[in-house]
């Protein structure tokens, strides 16, 4: 991976984290699932003119849509309305687990030993936060958090294995399907939709805003590039530096209390990146000196 590559696989989950702390300032005052329609429409107005680069590939585009647009999305902000920022970002990093462990099950891609070790320790960290949530986070919350996380590694997979696709294409093509079934399901489960609309603050609108054209927009089009780049191994740990911006966003924005669960479970998931991402480097390193010892 060339230092340019690095530096985008790294502004992805900077743009997600931060997003994570936007997102509390719009379900605060859009009913959740509203506010995730309202995301893919503001997409769908600017990327409709990008649907013809997909070129018959719009059924394979469907899968993509229902799981990572549809059930993802939907998980994620009905979890977020009962979890802080830090904790569930650290619960959310279980999609690059999710994908590391289906990668390697649906499209045969080799889960060394490196990847199953950094992969197990990643779930420690993942587990702490669990066991010790915050006195604003519930279980329940993480619970369906991780299911969204779930729903985001079945989308990787099928961009993988159903694709190339052209990755603005792609993102218009997951707002398409994701907006109708969105809307829908919000008159289905919520209310106060129009009220929601009329009302709404300025950060709200700011929230909405971020998250539609920087999160779903620029870092998605930036994630298909790279998966279409780069294998799942190599790409999905750099999703799990999530907290860590997520975490530096809500202390200044939202003045949440970091715990030293957060921190640890943190500092213990990273450490599971480290060792997927370099772990075999090291050995190789190592291995010399010890045989030459």
């Amino acid at each position: 991976m060339s230092t340019l590559w690095f530096f985008v696989a790294l502004l992805v989950p900077c743009i997600w984290g931060v997003q994570a702390v936007m997102l509390k300032f719009g379900i605060g005052e859009f009913p959740p699932v509203f506010m995730v329609a309202l995301r893919f429409l503001l997409m769908l107005v600017c990327l409709a003119p990008f649907l013809t680069r997909l070129k018959g590939q719009f059924g394979k585009a469907s899968a993509v849509g229902l799981t990572q647009g549809v059930a993802h999305f939907a998980l994620l902000y009905i979890g977020f309305q009962y979890a802080d920022v830090t904790s569930g970002m650290i619960v959310y990093q279980t999609n690059a687990i999710f994908t590391l462990i289906l990668g390697s099950v649906l499209l045969g891609e080799k889960l060394t030993r490196f990847g199953f070790v950094g992969t197990a320790v990643c779930l420690v960290g993942v587990s702490l936060i669990l066991g010790l949530p915050q006195q604003n986070t519930s279980v329940l919350g993480l619970v369906i958090i991780a299911c969204s996380a779930l729903m985001f590694a079945i989308g990787n997979i099928c961009v993988r294995k159903l694709g190339p696709f052209d990755s603005v294409g792609l993102n218009a093509a997951v707002a398409m399907y994701a907006f109708p079934m969105l809307l829908g399901l919000s008159f289905l489960i919520e209310q106060g939709q129009w009220e929601s609309i009329t009302q709404a603050s300025l950060p709200a609108w700011g929230a909405l805003l971020y998250t539609a054209f920087l999160g779903g927009i620029l870092a998605f089009i930036l994630w298909y590039k790279l998966l279409a780049k780069f294998s799942v191994d190599k790409i999905s740990p750099f999703s799990l530096l999530m907290p860590f911006f997520a975490m530096i966003g809500s202390v200044l924005l939202l003045d949440e209390q970091v715990t030293v669960a957060n921190c640890l479970g943190a500092i213990i998931t990273v450490a599971g990146i480290a060792i997927i991402q370099y772990g075999a480097r090291a050995w190789s390193w190592l291995r010399p000196a010890s045989v030459t010892a």
